[in-house]
């Protein structure tokens, strides 16, 4: 999970489907502008990053600044867990470098993710790549190996999915999104067999996440951006909506669950609609850490 020493080209995850929709969303402060705190059953590190992928912390539930560990995902930049390698899209091909500037050879392929053993993985001509330090990058899970497996479990129109996004689950399940003229699916795969397919989920899929504990989220974005979060079996979870969401993410455990917008984030209990606080800063990326 923390292997930096390698790092994969390869699609996976675990999908989780978050609806984010609230209107009015506020900075709360008291009378003298200090920030309310969050309630103090909520604990941890809260990780922001705005549209320049300027990062804050914030620890909970006092709200008081903290150093953040490493910056969230932002703008394109997949950090590896450990927060010592950052992978990018650029056109057609994945940089990778360290968090001090080091550069690694390029990557063939987009879509870049990380692995929990450190290793990372992208979307190369609708196969899913896996690149090592050492070593030539190699395929791990192929365009005609999608198509078998759809096939195998009864998918309409097999052969015209593609994968565009992974998010792993383990070293050998992941939930991917995939893609065909007009609509998009979310799907799991383990062990190179298909697990879950959940059709017609929207044709413009943006930021899939796995959660914590193996369920995923993805954000729509039409007509407004909003997040929706399934189970590994494809059943979905309550959210709270929160209409223009920009991030989300989960406390540890995945008891919790945050949605922001540019303004302020709202948090609730996973699985629940009606959120148990508002805090008062907003997140183009959010990470939510012990």
């Amino acid at each position: 999970m923390r292997g930096t020493a390698t790092w994969i080209v390869a699609g996976a995850v675990l999908v989780l489907v978050v609806v984010a929709v609230a209107d009015g969303i506020r900075n709360h402060a008291d009378a003298s502008g200090a920030q309310a705190p969050a309630p103090r059953i909520l604990h941890g590190i809260m990780v922001t990053a705005d549209a320049g992928c300027q990062t804050h912390a914030f620890r909970l539930p006092s709200l008081a600044a903290e150093h953040a560990p490493h910056p969230p995902d932002c703008n394109g930049r997949k950090w590896s867990q450990d927060g010592s390698i950052v992978a990018r899209c650029n056109g057609d091909f994945t940089s990778v470098r360290t968090s001090g500037g080091v550069q690694f050879p390029n990557v063939d392929g987009c879509a870049p993710a990380w692995r929990e053993d450190g290793a990372l993985s992208v979307v190369r001509d609708g196969n899913i790549v896996i690149a090592r330090r050492h070593g030539a990058p190699f395929i791990v899970f192929s365009r005609p190996q999608l198509t078998e497996a759809l096939g195998a479990a009864g998918v309409d129109d097999a052969g015209a999915w593609r994968l565009a996004q992974v998010s792993w689950f383990g070293l050998t399940s992941f939930v991917a999104i995939l893609e065909k003229r007009g609509d998009s699916a979310a799907a799991v795969f383990a062990q190179g067999g298909l697990e879950t397919f959940v059709p017609r989920i929207g044709a413009h899929i943006e930021d899939l996440r796995a959660s914590p504990i193996g369920n995923f989220a993805f954000a729509r974005v039409d007509p407004e951006r909003e997040y929706a979060m399934l189970s590994r079996g494809g059943d979905p979870i309550g959210l709270p909506t929160v209409r223009g969401a920009t991030a989300i993410a989960w406390s540890p455990d995945e008891r919790y669950v945050a949605i922001s917008t540019d303004d302020a984030t709202v948090v609730a209990r996973t699985g629940t609609t009606k959120a148990i606080a508002t805090l008062p800063f907003g997140a183009r990326a959010l990470d939510w850490l012990t």
